[in-house]
């Protein structure tokens, strides 16, 4: 018990060093709740790209908000998990109505799966739909095209298309989340 009381008052100070501007302090509280955050976020949204995008808006939110953060109220880590859950909702929120693809890119990766459950002519649709979202694909600029490419055909992960692309993993990650954004863009066109 004195240990998490011991944490807590780190934390808090860390808290208030990154309040004042202290990259340090930032730093260590990024490697203190990263992997837990990270842990909130995938359980809460089931989904690895969006929860490494809500963490990575999490911690950009601590920063700027770090100096109305108050220990009387919460302790570090519960203020962390609520900034991180309330992104979370806002992420599920955001996500267009089930009749619109929400992933674009689960099309490809479930149709094996699914097809020997699909009649002749929903097989023939999602045939259609995966043709749709590679020309969609072909529009992309190179680096979104290739990233997205590689998560798609491969099922490589976000640091692994990095090392094959030989691209910072910051880099892949803002490609592959700007990606994303233009397919969800041209598939909801594609319905209207």
């Amino acid at each position: 018990m004195d240990k998490r009381m011991d944490d807590a008052s780190i934390e808090a100070e860390l808290i208030r060093r990154i309040a004042m501007g202290e990259r340090g302090a930032f730093d260590e509280l990024y490697a203190r709740y990263s992997r837990p955050l990270f842990s909130f976020a995938f359980k809460f949204l089931k989904d690895r790209m969006m929860a490494e995008e809500v963490i990575q808006d999490a911690f950009v939110k601590i920063w700027r908000t770090s100096p109305r953060y108050n220990p009387a109220l919460s302790r570090p880590f519960s203020w962390a998990v609520l900034v991180t859950k309330r992104l979370c909702i806002d992420r599920l929120r955001r996500l267009k109505p089930e009749s619109i693809v929400e992933d674009p890119m689960s099309l490809q990766s479930n149709e094996a799966i699914q097809s020997r459950e699909r009649t002749p002519s929903e097989t023939v649709a999602v045939r259609e739909e995966v043709g749709r979202l590679r020309n969609m694909l072909e529009k992309l600029p190179e680096a979104q095209k290739n990233s997205l490419s590689l998560a798609l055909s491969k099922g490589l992960t976000q640091q692994e298309i990095s090392d094959t692309l030989n691209m910072p993993l910051g880099t892949v990650k803002t490609s592959m989340r700007r990606g994303m954004q233009r397919l969800r863009q041209l598939m909801s066109h594609c319905y209207e």
